[in-house]
Parts: C-alpha cells; sequence; structure tokens
C-alpha cells in the first residue's frame, strides 16, 4: 500500500462513525508519547537479550524491524506512531474481520493513519470460522504470523496494555486455573500461534503502559483513534469486566488497586516463569522413551516415570503433566490433570484419563494417558477398545 495525503477532517464510516485519522501535530510530543516510547525501549532491552533463543542474522545497528497488529484503536494506532519515532522500521497490519457494518472503512483509514505516521501498511481481510471473539481472534493471529513470515519472519507486536493486564488477572482469579492464570501476558513469547504461523516471536511492549497513556499519546501525534463499540457495550465477558467491575473496585478498593493489579500481574509472572523452567528441568528427569507402542495411532510420546515423578515437589507435578503433553493433546483442564496426577499419586487400578486430541477434527476413538507398571504413558483407544 502506498503512502495517502491524510484529509485532517474525521471520517464518518457507513454505520455514522468516526474512523481513524491524522492531522499533523503543531507541538512535540508530550508526556504520553515519551511514556510509551520509554516502554518500547525497555521492551527492547529484554528483546535484546532473548535473542539467542531463536535464529536471529538480523543485527542491532541495522535498526529493528517489526510486524504491529493494529485494529485502528488508540492502543494499537500509538504503538505504531511511537515505534516509528523510536525508528524502528514498522509494517502495520490491519485485519478485517468483516463482523461489524463498516469495518471495511476502518481498516483502510487505519492503514492510511499508519501511513502517515510512517510506518508501511496493508489490510487483511479474513473470515472467521464463526463470529466470535475467540474465532477472530484465532484467525487474526495466522493472518498476521503469515504476513510476518512472507516478510521475512518478522516479530509481531501487539498493543495489550497494563489495563487489559489487570482484566486478564481478574478473569483468571474467576476462572480458578492456579499462577498462570492471573500470571498475566508475558511480554515476549516464541510459542504462540501467531509463530506457528510464521513469526518470530509475539511481543507485547506496552504492558507498563496504561490505556490513559495511549489515548493520551494520540492527541500529542495528531491521531483520531477508532473506538470499537464491542469494547464497552457489555456483549462479553472482558468488556463487563472493563466496564463494570474495574470501576466498581476502584470505589471499593481505591484508585491504586489496578495499577497494584498490573504490579501483581508482573511479580506472579516472574515465579511462574521460574517454576516452568523447573518443571522443564523435572520433565526430562521423569521422561522415559517408549521404543514400541501398541496404540492404533501412535502418538510418538515419551512416558513419565512415576518413581522419578513422585519425588517431585507438588508445586511442578502439574506443570510437568502439562509440559510432557503439551502439543500431544488439546486444551487441559484443572480437571484433566488432577486425574492424571491422581493416576500416580493414589493408584487404586483406576482406568486412564481421557484428554482432547491436539488434532481438528479429532480422530477416531479416545486419547488416553493410562498407568502401566512403573509409568505414566499416552496412548490412543480406538472405538469399541476396551
Amino acid at each position: 500500500m502506498t503512502n495517502t495525503a491524510m484529509n485532517p477532517n474525521h471520517s464518518v464510516n457507513q454505520s455514522g462513525e468516526l474512523t481513524p485519522s491524522f492531522t499533523p501535530p503543531s507541538a512535540k510530543p508530550g508526556p504520553h508519547v515519551l511514556c510509551i516510547r520509554h516502554a518500547l525501549e525497555a521492551w527492547h532491552t529484554i528483546w535484546s537479550s532473548r535473542r539467542a533463543e531463536v535464529e536471529q542474522s538480523d543485527a542491532d545497528e541495522r535498526g529493528f524491524s517489526c510486524l504491529i497488529g493494529c485494529s485502528g484503536g488508540a492502543d494499537s494506532l500509538s504503538l505504531v506512531g511511537c515505534a516509528v519515532k523510536q525508528g524502528w522500521r514498522a509494517h502495520a497490519v490491519v485485519i478485517d474481520h468483516g463482523l461489524q457494518a463498516g469495518s471495511a472503512d476502518v481498516a483502510t483509514r487505519a492503514a492510511h493513519v499508519c501511513e502517515a505516521l510512517g510506518a508501511t501498511a496493508e489490510v487483511i481481510k479474513v473470515h472467521p470460522r464463526e463470529a466470535t471473539e475467540a474465532a477472530a481472534r484465532e484467525e487474526r493471529y495466522r493472518a498476521l504470523g503469515q504476513v510476518a513470515k512472507v516478510r521475512g519472519g518478522l516479530p509481531v507486536l501487539v498493543a495489550h496494555t497494563g489495563d487489559d493486564q489487570a482484566e486478564s488477572l481478574l478473569l483468571g482469579l474467576a476462572r480458578g486455573a492456579g499462577l498462570g492464570s492471573i500470571a498475566g501476558m508475558p511480554p515476549i513469547l516464541f510459542h504462540h500461534p501467531a509463530v506457528d504461523a510464521g513469526a518470530m516471536a509475539l511481543g507485547r511492549p506496552l504492558l507498563s503502559v496504561r490505556r490513559d497513556n495511549t489515548i493520551g499519546a494520540c492527541a500529542e501525534l495528531g491521531i483520531t483513534p477508532w473506538h470499537d463499540p464491542t469494547n464497552t457495550s457489555g456483549d462479553n465477558l472482558r468488556s463487563r469486566v472493563r466496564t463494570q467491575l474495574i470501576p466498581q473496585i476502584r470505589s471499593v478498593l481505591g484508585e491504586a488497586a489496578v495499577d497494584n493489579a498490573i504490579a501483581t500481574a508482573a511479580m506472579t509472572r516472574t515465579d511462574d516463569d521460574y517454576l516452568a523452567h523447573q518443571a522443564a528441568d523435572a520433565l526430562r528427569e521423569c521422561e522415559r522413551h517408549n521404543s514400541h507402542t501398541d496404540s492404533p495411532d501412535s502418538t510418538g510420546s515419551s512416558g513419565l516415570d512415576i518413581a522419578t515423578y513422585l519425588r517431585q515437589p507438588q508445586a511442578l507435578r502439574g506443570r510437568i503433566i502439562k509440559q510432557w503433553l503439551h502439543h500431544r493433546a488439546g486444551p487441559l483442564t484443572r480437571a484433566h490433570v488432577n486425574a492424571i496426577d491422581a493416576l500416580a499419586t493414589q493408584w487404586h487400578g483406576q482406568g486412564g484419563v481421557a484428554i482432547p486430541w491436539a488434532r481438528t477434527p479429532a480422530p477416531p476413538g479416545r486419547l488416553l494417558v493410562v498407568r502401566r507398571h512403573d509409568e505414566l504413558q499416552l496412548t490412543a483407544e480406538a472405538t469399541g477398545d476396551r
């Protein structure tokens, strides 16, 4: 997409809503832009320290290149604008899910704003398998990863803020899924659907930034962002947390409650990352390679030595199970993990634990974790086998 001159007047889409626009600022960027640029600098320091984890030949002196997922909202447009001011080579990708009237207008205008800010940009149309937030997110990350692959395996950056982090912590508490669910989103991921689709990594450089800063940065940069009506409609759980629960928390616990939730997520992430590394070391001790399998659909799985597993602290056991079955099975619930753990810790002859298949559509039969003699094994059971 070539650079396009911007009309400073606000543009209105087919639904009568303001779409993103850009008016060159008449004054130097203010404190909100500086706040975001400091966050980008801090994130890039983390990124530089972790580059050894992936193959990367592009040296720092050649500049940092990235792909930025942009919705046209304040968070992502401020990320694009500040990334350009940092000297990063930013390519913005605006995903049009086609789920709202006028979405094509919003996407096109957002791409134009990104170009006016100094980034390259393109619009990608996707077709989610169903009109749900989860399906749209799945297609969005797949598309971002595919574009990143075409452009040489760039890292994909998304504009999740500290406010998003606080919302995720509250949603994790509601699910009751353990430390990992309240640890918040990590700043860098090398295992993610966008990475599976071709990106080098997924980065979240704005986790220390508040939403007020991104809105303020847009004003300082001359950007009029798009306000997604679904963010405040109350139609999904996250929007209700944002518009109903968090204001009530502030009212009852004080204005600092959200900042403290963000800090808690960051501290918990550090602890959870450490435990994950410990679990990975313990898993290597527990694994046994199976040279044969009687499974009708070989899982290619190693077994877990029960005696070694029982010597591990309880804080690591659930993590060992999840890491062992990662990429071999579908999403595991707390009930799955507890039942598998009981095969080792509370053995009384019970049958195997059925878990979700990793593949879609699922093969016929069931995927099971079973206890055989002195180890836990992953096996497939054909329909009718007992």
